[in-house]
């Protein structure tokens, strides 16, 4: 399966996005974010993890659509307080299961060297729901809070991205890897947007991989 298409967990009616795929040592995972793999922290490691996610399957559960399991996810503290840096979880798969590239009308495999947020940067991002659109960063290191089902959470050091045309992120794009548009340099974990979409907000990519010990599985040229 390719990156930017639906996912999601078995146990929930649901669908997100996934990102890009990561690498550990021999291992390979699905990157997306907390809410879309581990339920708002409900999940348990190990439940199954889908392609497409159960929303795009009339919530009818399918064997044959087990991409992974649930390996690790960053809490979320759903508090207006709260210094969250990340909603993100990897589900661990296999490069027979889970492709490094968009599909064919994406931007493929991204670079597996990552760079920092800074305003004005023009860049892009496959998802489920939208496919690709394009962007620029407006906000680094801003303080957001978000709604979620279990309630309202702050997150401290994010990126803001303004769309180009019309909304950069809708319901579904959840998970979506921020990429530069020259280079397809990973930037952030796209999580949450505004209801009109075009205003959209990342975790830094740096934040998400340093929590799981992982890295972009991605070009090295």
């Amino acid at each position: 399966m390719p990156i930017g298409v639906s996912t999601g967990n078995a146990n929930e009616c649901s669908a997100g996005t996934i990102g890009a795929r990561v690498k550990q040592s021999n291992k390979v995972y699905a990157l997306s974010n907390n809410h879309v793999y581990a339920r708002e922290n409900s999940a348990w490691i190990g439940e199954s993890i889908l392609q497409p996610g159960l929303y795009d399957t009339q919530c009818v559960f399918n064997s044959n659509n087990v991409i992974g399991t649930l390996s690790d996810d960053e809490s979320i503290a759903f508090d207006i307080s709260a210094n969250n840096t990340i909603d993100a979880a990897i589900a661990e798969s296999s490069t027979r299961d889970l492709g490094n590239a968009t599909p064919a009308d994406g931007y493929g495999t991204p670079s597996a060297t990552t760079v920092d947020a800074s305003v004005g940067l023009a860049v892009m991002k496959y998802g489920r729901t939208s496919g690709q659109t394009k962007g620029s960063i407006y906000l680094t290191n801003g303080t957001i809070l978000v709604g979620y089902s279990s309630g309202t959470a702050r997150f401290i050091k994010q990126i803001g991205v303004l769309g180009s045309r019309g909304a950069f992120i809708k319901a579904g794009d959840s998970g979506s890897l921020l990429v530069t548009s020259s280079g397809k340099n990973p930037v952030g974990l796209l999580f949450a947007g505004d209801s009109s979409g075009k205003y959209a907000f990342a975790n830094p990519i740096g934040l998400v991989l340093e929590a799981f010990g992982v890295e972009i599985d991605g070009t090295t040229q």
